[in-house]
């Protein structure tokens, strides 16, 4: 073999070479050291690199593309300072279930253990926050240590994984085998693997279904990973099963179909809650019944038989006890269900349909955007309800809702309803942190071009993040920014009203005009005072073509429906 088969490339343009076979288009990062990465960067134009203004932004905006296209997210940050700034954002991707791939760079490995400057132990930091930390030290292993983070990223459950590498790595060069540098392009995807469950498993989950007295389907965010809204679909209108999610199930089953219930848990509905608990069998799909989705393991009751599908078999019966354990992929689950259930009879009973649309009917015309306080109207300042009203009114079934975290999330999780099943609405639902919904909004107009995104966001979380707003403008990207502004963290002072009789401190704000600061970064920018300019200012936004902020006042006294953590009973 000719040496000119057999590519000289430095540690940083090996790690670029491997991302260009994985099919990576964007990246998302800020530049440190790690100049040699930047350099390879320069000679692929086939990837686009986005430089954001905060290396948190840059894991949300990884996390985000990885949602909306069903691809590896990649992000970069230097050593120290750099990995630490990026930690808040790939634990999110981690508790919520996104691959990403992290590039860090690292002191040099002959420098470490001697307090260099920017040093910390990014091995020891990251590890508890991705599914795998490689340290690489060794030029020669490049290839093969990127190969196996987007494999680790892509299967089983997904989620993050961080190379670390050190300075001389990315600048040493090693001539590589062609064999070196090939890649498995199912890893550039996720799911790459639908592991199917065992023909016992399935059989045994069908009978439980036709044997249940009153069953439901609960849907996490493994449904909308799996891509398996069509699947689900089927199912439900053949047994005739109501489906509650949650919030990272949104899009599961469009909101509008007569049997969707809505979200359940700590932050759902209160009326979809009473019905989960009437039911005596639950068929869990890609749910991690985390303490906010089941109010602290309260809903669904511990009666409830529960039959838990997951891809990762060590979440199956952690939370609650699994009745029957079907460790597989969602889709491949559920269309082998579909295909047992088909040799046998059955009839969906047209009552519970009927019941579900009463149930939630009467939800939307006494608590949602038909109800009193959502309609228009001159009145100042604005009802959240008013604004999830607007944003329904003013947004097609394909356009993107991503919400922050904060009662923010609340109004659009529980009140803001998809009609259109698959990834329409996002949210920091891993680990809640604010300041997820404009990076993830300017990722996702990046990626889907084709999608009009909102991000809806309270002014605490836009205020951690603002400085994107550059970003957006800079390298074209055109989210809708709707800002419920009213100058405090509501969801802590609510709680400090309802935990210590209103002894209220560090929650309140300055008043700013956001909308002013978004037309100094060269974006639209726009104050809501009334509800009735609220329609009229989303129209402007969503046609002007630029970033865009609508900063809308809210009253502070409006609270959505939901539970405390901090007050439940032990």
């Amino acid at each position: 073999m000719t040496d000119q088969n057999r590519p000289t490339l430095t540690g940083g343009e090996a790690v670029v070479e491997m991302l260009a076979r994985f099919g990576v288009e964007l990246m998302f990062g800020l530049p440190g050291d790690q100049t040699h990465l930047y350099d390879a960067l320069f000679h692929r134009p086939e990837i686009r690199h986005v430089l954001v203004r905060h290396e948190q932004a840059a894991a949300h905006m990884a996390d985000a593309y990885a949602r909306a296209t069903g691809r590896v997210g990649v992000c970069d940050a230097s050593v120290g300072p750099g990995a630490t700034n990026l930690a808040t954002g790939i634990a999110e991707a981690y508790t919520s279930g996104v691959p990403v791939v992290a590039v860090v760079s690292d002191v040099r490995s002959d420098w470490r253990g001697r307090d260099s400057f920017q040093e910390v132990d990014q091995v020891g930091l990251f590890r508890p926050i991705t599914k795998k930390v490689f340290s690489v030290d060794h030029v020669e292993r490049v290839p093969e240590l990127m190969t196996r983070s987007f494999q680790i990223a892509t299967t089983g459950r997904p989620g993050p994984v961080l190379l670390s590498l050190p300075l001389d790595v990315l600048r040493e060069r090693h001539r590589f085998e062609p064999t070196d540098l090939r890649v498995d392009h199912r890893y550039g995807r996720f799911p790459a693997n639908r592991l199917r469950p065992s023909p016992e498993d399935v059989t045994a989950a069908a009978d439980a279904l036709l044997a249940a007295d009153r069953p439901i389907v609960l849907a996490g965010g493994g449904v909308v990973a799996s891509g398996a809204s069509d699947e689900l679909r089927e199912l439900v209108e053949t047994l005739g099963l109501p489906v509650a999610t949650t919030f990272m199930g949104k899009g599961s089953l469009p909101e509008d179909h007569p049997l969707a219930l809505g979200p359940f848990g700590l932050i759902g509905r209160p009326a979809t809650n009473e019905f989960v608990l009437r039911a005596d069998l639950a068929l869990a799909l890609g749910t991690r019944f985390t303490n906010v989705d089941t109010a602290a393991w309260r809903i669904p009751g511990r009666t409830t038989r529960i039959v838990q599908v997951d891809i990762e078999p060590t979440q199956i019966g952690r939370n609650y006890h699994a009745d029957l354990a079907v460790p597989g992929d969602i889709k491949a689950a559920l269309r082998d269900l579909l295909d047992a259930l088909a040799l046998r009879r059955t009839a969906a009973d047209p009552a519970i349909g009927d019941e579900v649309r009463a149930l939630t009917s009467r939800w939307r015309s006494e608590h949602g955007i038909e109800s009193a306080a959502a309609q228009d109207g001159p009145n100042a300042p604005v009802h959240p309800l008013q604004v999830i009203r607007a944003l329904r009114q003013a947004m097609s079934p394909d356009d993107v809702l991503v919400c922050d975290s904060g009662f923010n999330q609340i109004w659009g999780g529980q009140y803001f309803e998809v009609g259109r099943a698959g990834r329409s609405y996002m949210g920091p639902r891993g680990s809640g942190a604010m300041g997820f919904s404009v990076p993830a909004a300017i990722a996702h107009s990046l990626a889907r071009p084709d999608r009009r995104v909102i991000a809806l966001c309270g002014d605490g979380g836009f205020a951690m993040v603002l400085q994107e707003l550059e970003t957006a403008r800079r390298v074209g990207a055109s989210p809708v920014i709707c800002i419920m502004n009213n100058s405090n963290l509501q969801y802590i002072k609510a709680n400090q009203q309802l935990l210590f009789d209103g002894r209220f401190i560090s929650t309140d704000f300055s008043e700013l005009d956001y909308g002013a600061i978004a037309r100094a970064f060269g974006c639209h920018g726009v104050r809501v005072d009334r509800a009735d300019e609220l329609g009229p200012a989303l129209a402007e936004a969503l046609a002007v073509g630029l970033p865009a902020v609508v900063d809308v006042q809210i009253a502070s006294d409006a609270l959505p429906d939901r539970m405390s953590l901090q007050a439940l009973p032990d």
